[in-house]
């Protein structure tokens, strides 16, 4: 697509230098009406955004919040403008901040999600389906016997839900590395929750190891979401846009990976590439740490190499917390033998001695199991896959 459509090298100086909006959801999330029975959780600081349609005959929830307090407050918001109970959870992404809250709706809910995902809750370890059915206390002894496969409905492409007069059709556009990301449209109302796609004013996450698509995957289903012309765009994460919103993602990723192809026309090696890669044009928005990431995964792409596999190998640690940061998400230990550890804390996490990982504090000791790749890069920290708060 961007031998298609290049940007002129003399108007690539200007294009972003006016998107300096900073656009940061506020400091608490909003439950805000966005058409009739339609309504928007728009996450806090940034944090994962989800949707609940009401109608006569139920509620459809469209993903379930960044964690247990998000996915509780979700749940309250709903229930303050309707009695009707949840009967569908729709998960745009397969990531702990979109699918992670599913236990506190599902039973009775039902879970849709696309074929490829249901196959990822398939084959969940053991500790991953220990994790979910204790991530609400107030659920466990519902779920003591359930599986999150147990409740789940997946389709190959598109599929359309009929309820109480509502039309909610869920897209999926076929590529290789779209690992099952559902766009949820209200034709009705022309409003549009755009799954991974759907950003505003925020880089993508796009990573090398291609669990989160691929740049070139991204511009496919940009150009299925701006056909339907929406009027309200619910973006994965950040503030509520329209389908301009859409198109600017287009013009990023492709002014993204112009300026990693004429690096590597002039010869130079992927880690100078990736230390010279910037987006200054669009100074302002959210997560420039991705940006590094975005780099290599465009390198690899425009290479025609496959995803990078990177084998992870198993280690324990304890040692004391010295940061909690994210509510929780990114820790930072402190060993017995001095070093510093960075551990991130995902929705799969087993977690043992408080409640959730919104209760994790600096100054308490912890043992942990996590993951760490054979490569060491982890920018945004070690997956911890279980861990022990020490009395």
């Amino acid at each position: 697509m961007d031998t298609l459509r290049k940007l002129p090298l003399a108007a690539i100086a200007i294009i972003g230098f006016a998107l300096q909006a900073n656009a940061i959801t506020g400091e608490k999330a909003e439950f805000k009406r966005l058409a009739d029975g339609v309504y928007a959780y728009v996450g806090k600081l940034n944090d994962a955004n989800a949707m609940a349609i009401v109608t006569s005959q139920g509620v459809v929830v469209v993903d379930t919040g960044n964690n247990q307090p998000e996915t509780r407050n979700l749940l309250k918001s709903i229930q303050s403008i309707t009695a009707q109970p949840v009967r569908y959870v729709v998960i745009t992404q397969n990531h702990g901040d979109h699918i992670g809250g599913t236990p506190l709706f599902s039973p009775p809910a039902t879970v849709i999600v696309h074929d490829k995902v249901a196959k990822d809750l398939a084959a969940l370890k053991p500790y991953q389906i220990n994790s979910w059915r204790k991530r609400f206390p107030e659920r466990a002894e519902a779920l003591k016997d359930v599986k999150p496969i147990d409740t789940v409905m997946s389709f190959p492409d598109r599929m359309t839900l009929h309820l109480g007069g509502k039309v909610i059709e869920l897209i999926y556009v076929d590529d290789a590395y779209n690992i099952g990301d559902v766009a949820v449209w209200l034709p009705q109302d022309s409003i549009l929750h755009g799954s991974f796609a759907g950003y505003k004013e925020r880089h993508p996450d796009i990573r090398p190891d291609y669990s989160h698509g691929t740049t070139w995957g991204m511009l496919k289903e940009l150009e299925a979401l701006i056909a339907l012309k929406p009027k309200v765009l619910v973006p994965a994460h950040g503030p509520l846009g329209d389908v301009k919103d859409l198109t600017a993602m287009v013009d990023y990723l492709l002014l993204a990976r112009q300026k990693v192809r004429t690096m590597m026309d002039m010869g130079m090696p992927l880690a100078e590439i990736e230390k010279k890669f910037d987006m200054r044009e669009y100074v302002g928005w959210d997560r420039d740490e991705h940006l590094s990431w975005t780099a290599e995964t465009i390198y690899r792409e425009l290479k025609g190499e496959g995803p990078e596999i990177n084998a992870l190998v198993e280690k324990k640690a304890a040692g004391k917390l010295s940061k909690a940061t994210d509510e929780g998400r990114r820790l930072t230990l402190i060993l017995d033998d001095g070093k510093e550890l960075r551990l991130r804390v995902t929705s799969e996490t087993d977690i043992e001695g408080v409640a959730d990982r919104t209760e994790l504090k600096a100054g308490m000791k912890l043992t942990v199991l996590y993951q760490e790749p054979q490569a060491g890069n982890a920018p945004l920290g070690y997956d911890a896959l279980e861990l022990v708060v020490q009395p």
